[in-house]
């Protein structure tokens, strides 16, 4: 039986049967809808597209989903782990890639037979996190005078052409924004501009069979090339941010209709597939997938793996609040797709994918798909996640890491590359003395060897130089990747050197103590004046930083 609507209990839309069906009728590509589930339909699909060819204007980019990476926080001095934290979240032995178990509706799980997938999952162990190293964290609030596209209410919305559209994955975004600002500041607007957010999702939300899913009333076309979605379509992405924040916003306000809001998104993540209903969850070999671009008309998907993983955080975030048995099974199940498809995704010595099925460039996403493994790395204590995260590092650096590069004395040759890595020009620049210049990213050329600069003023502007310390580096402490839980290491050389490093650049250093074998935890690998370095996290010499060759990793 249908579970009821607990904001709508007479499952009524806000438009007259007569209206949706001219809407989908104006529309030309929305099948009509008989018997079945109610649907909340927003006015906006009135106004929907006609299909277009792949790259028109009014065909939305998947970058849309979430925004690129946000510039790396600021590194702190130590982790953030409160030190009463630090036994309970103590790090274990890696998880075994392709091992877990059966987990379904065939399976009592704590209690648990409402699942109703039948999946592989690992059991890894979930753990609340404190403050400072949960998903979604921030140490700097958002500008009160918002600088995005919104509307007259100041709800986050998307322009396309001439039109404001909603968007659910841009408004929850938005929203958990705000509310991570009003813990920083306490400034009650965050909060009311949270609930508007949150309000503008629940209001625009869509019903299959009690639980609530929202809508893209914009078309969409996968990638630019591949299959068109005409409006209304969906995502578990956006199911798994809307969860987390009406999951955060009841834990801050205790106010019970958040709580409810998030009960009836949860309900989503627990109905199979049916072809021309809002859907995301599906199972492919095994695996257990949160879509995030689940075919509007067929049971088909891209497999996105950064969309899955920040749909699973909100099963996180819902489990944190309510110990619920199937969010748990549903999160070590995303985690272990997560996990065992890595292969699929990895791109040895470059960035990795963006999806399983098409097997596009992930662009700056790679940088996501590294601080998603370090979050899991934070949720499961699991060492095999932080092994990854620092992997997918070495095979090609985060994105927009801009600063001043040192240039040495001497010969200095930029160079311009093309998509393929064929050199198309260079120049030579000699200095009677070191100066330096700055740069917009460092990053790596395809068919070329090393890392790169792109110097963006002076003789060298426009022009890639590559990192070759002590000739060129970028000055001072860069590129940082926290770990998030204190990472187990292994001293590999004995007494190595502990350096400082200050805002200058300039390094100081003392020889330890420690011995071939000795155990250590760390918090940060990051880029010292050029040379990759990991940061210790506890004993006599918490703070400084080794060389990257002289710790072996857990």
């Amino acid at each position: 039986m249908p579970r009821s609507d607990p904001l709508r209990p007479d499952h009524t839309s806000p438009l007259t049967r007569r209206a949706v069906v001219a809407g989908c009728l104006a529309a030309g590509a929305l099948p009509l809808l008989g018997s079945g589930p109610a649907w909340a339909t927003a006015p906006e699909l009135a106004t929907a597209w006609e299909p277009t060819v792949p790259g028109a204007p009014d065909v939305i980019d998947p970058a849309y989903e979430i925004s690129p990476p946000a510039p790396p926080e600021p590194l702190q001095k130590l982790s953030a782990i409160p030190s009463r934290d630090v036994p309970r979240l103590a790090p274990h032995a890696p998880s075994t890639p392709g091992a877990g178990k059966v987990g379904g509706p065939a399976r009592t799980y704590a209690g648990t037979t409402s699942v109703p997938f039948q999946f592989r999952y690992d059991d890894f162990e979930i753990r609340e996190l404190p403050v400072g190293i949960e998903p979604y964290h921030m140490s700097t609030p958002v500008p009160l005078v918002d600088t995005g596209v919104h509307d007259s209410t100041g709800v986050r919305m998307v322009l396309l052409g001439s039109t404001l559209y909603n968007h659910p994955v841009a408004q929850a975004q938005y929203g958990l924004q705000l509310l991570e600002s009003h813990r920083i500041t306490g400034n009650q607007v965050y909060l009311d501009r949270a609930k508007l957010q949150a309000q503008r999702l629940v209001d625009r939300r869509t019903l299959r069979s009690g639980a609530w899913f929202y809508p893209y009333p914009f078309n969409y076309r996968l990638h630019r090339l591949y299959d068109f979605y005409a409006a209304p379509w969906y995502s578990m992405m956006a199911q798994g941010q809307a969860l987390s924040l009406f999951t955060r916003l009841h834990q801050r306000t205790g106010e019970a209709n958040w709580k409810a809001a998030a009960d009836a998104t949860f309900a989503s993540f627990l109905l199979p597939p049916v072809a021309g209903l809002p859907w995301g969850v599906w199972v492919v070999n095994g695996l257990l997938w949160l879509e995030e671009y689940p075919h509007p008309k067929l049971i088909k998907g891209d497999r996105t793996y950064n969309g899955h993983m920040f749909s699973a955080y909100g099963l996180y975030d819902y489990w944190v609040l309510t110990k619920d048995a199937n969010a748990k099974l549903l999160l070590q199940g995303a985690i272990t797709t997560y996990r065992d498809v890595r292969d699929l995704i990895r791109v040895r010595h470059w960035r990795s994918r963006y999806c399983v099925a098409h097997g596009t460039d992930a662009g700056s996403y790679h940088t996501t798909h590294i601080n998603q493994f370090m979050q899991q790395y934070a949720i499961t204590g699991d060492t095999f996640m932080a092994q990854m995260g620092d992997l997918w590092y070495t095979d090609y650096p985060p994105a927009g890491v801009k600063g001043s590069i040192h240039f040495s004395a001497g010969s200095h040759t930029g160079y311009k590359f093309s998509s393929t890595g064929a050199i198309t020009a260079s120049y030579t620049l000699r200095l009677t003395r070191s100066s330096s210049a700055p740069s917009a990213d460092r990053l790596k050329v395809m068919g070329q060897t090393g890392i790169w600069y792109a110097i963006s003023a002076g003789t060298l502007n426009g022009y890639l130089v590559r990192e070759a310390t002590p000739a060129r580096y970028q000055i001072g402490i860069c590129a940082g990747l926290g770990y998030k839980l204190h990472r187990p290491g292994t001293i590999a050389v004995a007494t190595p050197t502990a350096y400082s490093i200050d805002s200058a650049g300039v390094m100081g250093g003392v020889r330890t103590t420690y011995q071939v074998g000795d155990p250590v935890a760390l918090d940060m690998r990051a880029v010292l004046n050029g040379v990759e370095h990991v940061r210790l996290v506890e004993g006599p010499y918490a703070g400084r930083w080794l060389g990257l060759g002289t710790v072996i990793r857990g």
